[in-house]
C-alpha cells in the first residue's frame, strides 16, 4: 500500500469490481476515459485481470472509501517510460484535490521503485480539470492528436503529455510538497 497524506493507493481487490462498474459507467467518467461501450460486470473483471498482467493497478481510497483507479502500464524497461492512467469515480469526491494527491503518490513510487525517468499519458483535449492536474505535476504537452474522438456531436483532440523525474521534482518543489 501506497500513502500520501488524505489518500492510500492499494492494489485492486475483488470487493472493488463493483464500485469499478460503478465508476466506469459514470458518464462523467465514462465521457472523459473516452470508453466506447457501457461496462458489464465481466467486462470489469477482465478489465483488471488485463491492468495487472501489463502493468501495477491501485484503488484509490480516501476516508477509508474506494473513491477511484490509478495505475501505470506500456512500461517500456529500456527506456524507463510508462503510462499512467487516473480517475476519481465517486463523484462525491470530485474538486477535493484527491487526484492530485493520489497522482503525486504514484509519480514519487514509479520514479523510486520503478527507477522511471518518464510518465506518460493522454486525455481528451477539452478534459480541463485533468490537464490542470497534470500541470500542476510537471507534465507538459507533447503533441495534439487531431479530432481522435466523436463526442457530443463533435470531434474532440487528444493530448499527449508527459513527465520526467526531474520536472516532477522541480514541481514538488515549486508547490512546496518535496
Amino acid at each position: 500500500m501506497l500513502r500520501g497524506k488524505r489518500v492510500a493507493l492499494r492494489p485492486v481487490e475483488e470487493a472493488d469490481v463493483p464500485h469499478i462498474h460503478r465508476w466506469m459507467n459514470q458518464p462523467e467518467v465514462w465521457r472523459n476515459m473516452d470508453y466506447e461501450r457501457p461496462f458489464s460486470l465481466e467486462d470489469v473483471r477482465e478489465d483488471v485481470q488485463r491492468s495487472r498482467a501489463e502493468g501495477v493497478p491501485f484503488t484509490i481510497e480516501a476516508e477509508g472509501t474506494p473513491i477511484g483507479r490509478i495505475g501505470l502500464n506500456g512500461f517500456r524497461r529500456r527506456d524507463r517510460i510508462a503510462g499512467l492512467y487516473l480517475y476519481i469515480g465517486d463523484p462525491a469526491y470530485w474538486g477535493r484535490g484527491y487526484a492530485h494527491e493520489a497522482l503525486v503518490t504514484l509519480l514519487s513510487y514509479a520514479f523510486d521503485r520503478f527507477d522511471l525517468w518518464q510518465v506518460e499519458l493522454w486525455t481528451l483535449a477539452d478534459n480541463e480539470k485533468a490537464i490542470r492536474v497534470y500541470r500542476r505535476c510537471g507534465f507538459g504537452e507533447e503533441a495534439t492528436l487531431r479530432d481522435r474522438s466523436w463526442k457530443e456531436g463533435h470531434w474532440v483532440d487528444h493530448l499527449v503529455m508527459s513527465v520526467n523525474r526531474d520536472e516532477f521534482e522541480a514541481a514538488r518543489r515549486e508547490r512546496g510538497e518535496a
